[in-house]
């Protein structure tokens, strides 16, 4: 291990974390190169009571010593914004579908520490109903007990189980069904406010009524495991539809006569899109044409993470379908790819190698796109004062040095 390396582990410390908190929050990071995302500079962030007061660039003010803030020397690596992850399902061999509270804790930990993310949107798989509204019930109490110094629930994103059978992936088909008013009105009733997302294929009957419905309910309609045409997915768009998960997967695929439900989240600018950038789903040139193609505010990086996560060459479950992990990649039993094994960090650093952009041009597709999406870039996403001091320390090899979390270091305590 260089100097360097060894002193920024050093950083990370329970000592360094102890301290932070002694202190709720009322610190400064410098000597770093601070990324906002747009713009970078060598300077630092001033933190107080858990929001963002001050960047500054250079040294430390002189007056923060005076007026009693920490300074903490982050030696030259990458202070960046939190990341946020609006499609994640697990780690660590846990389900978000069908985790515990504690578990949701634990998985939820595991990202921030690991991968720095700082805010999320557990996503479940298709189930039967009545797991999906217990799994919710889970994810409502965890969000509203959760301390600052965790990552923060952003809401429940539901992926399915309205979804084209043909494009299933790894969702369990009997699970599936067509989003009638009647299942609609019962799911935004029974999850409530916290219901953010939810994915479904828009060529379904009944789906412009059920995006319309979601829309007007200040929910998100994302497209997702479709076969629409260009056709169906502009109608789509014109009744609300607003994302698209997991770009080029588990999607109709392009074709120059019909460019189906790709083509169209490619070339429609008023979608916001993910992609998995982990060179398993994607390939490298599929990853330069996501970014060639979508406006840099539509793009928007997400692990879909399943509980193999974190864990060597494994098996576990995705809601009631065993996933395989091996080599880096997760699978069905009958050798399908199914979600993958990424951190944010880690999806950060496969996306600039892969599009050969700068970190300023592909930072936010990690941060404040994904903020965007889901509703709270006023407080969360960037570097700016006032905003939740949601901070991530990177290495020059994309590794978390350090994760705060509303001004409070992450630690794997999950009491």
């Amino acid at each position: 291990m260089n100097k360097k390396k060894h002193i920024a582990t050093n950083l990370i410390t329970e000592t360094a974390r102890r301290l932070l908190k002694e202190k709720l929050g009322h610190f400064a990071l410098y000597n770093g190169t601070v990324y906002t995302p747009w713009e970078s500079f060598y300077g630092g962030v001033v933190v107080q009571k858990g929001k963002i007061k001050q960047l500054f660039e250079g040294e430390p003010p002189p007056e923060l010593v005076k007026d009693g803030y920490l300074l903490f020397d982050c030696h030259d690596n990458r202070i960046v914004p939190g990341f946020v992850d609006i499609h994640v399902h697990g780690a660590k061999g846990l389900d978000f579908t069908l985790a515990s509270e504690e578990e949701l804790i634990s998985a939820m930990l595991y990202h921030g520490t690991t991968g720095g993310t700082t805010a999320m949107a557990p996503t479940l798989v298709s189930a039967p109903l009545v797991h999906l509204n217990q799994a919710a019930e889970r994810i409502n109490r965890v969000s509203k007990s959760l301390n600052p110094g965790t990552p923060q629930v952003l809401g429940i994103h539901l992926e399915g189980p309205f979804l084209n059978p043909w494009y299933k992936g790894a969702h369990i088909e009997e699970y599936l069904k067509e989003p009638e008013p009647e299942l609609i009105n019962d799911l935004i009733a029974s999850i409530g406010d916290n219901l953010k997302i939810v994915t479904l294929s828009p060529e379904l009957p009944h789906a412009m009524e059920a995006i319309s419905r979601l829309r007007r309910q200040k929910v998100i309609a994302a497209l997702g495991h479709s076969g629409a045409t260009v056709e169906e997915v502009q109608e789509a768009v014109a009744c609300g539809l607003s994302h698209a998960v997991h770009t080029y997967s588990a999607m109709r695929r392009f074709h120059h006569r019909s460019p189906g439900a790709l083509g169209a989240v490619l070339t429609n600018d008023a979608l916001s899109a993910e992609i998995i950038a982990d060179g398993v789903h994607t390939h490298p040139a599929a990853v330069d044409l996501f970014f060639r193609a979508k406006p840099g505010d539509k793009t928007v990086l997400a692990t879909d993470a399943l509980a193999v996560c974190g864990l060597p060459d494994s098996e576990c479950y995705l809601g009631n379908k065993k996933i395989i992990s091996r080599e880096g990649k997760a699978f069905l039993e009958n050798g399908n790819l199914a979600g993958s094994l990424l951190t944010m960090n880690r999806a950060l650093a496969g996306a600039i190698e892969m599009s050969a952009l700068s970190m300023e041009a592909v930072l936010p597709a990690a941060t404040i796109n994904p903020a965007r999406v889901i509703g709270v870039d006023k407080c969360k996403g960037s570097l700016e004062q006032g905003k939740d001091a949601d901070i991530v320390l990177l290495d020059d090899h994309y590794d978390t040095l350090l994760t705060i979390c509303r001004g409070i270091p992450l630690t794997n305590d999950v009491s």
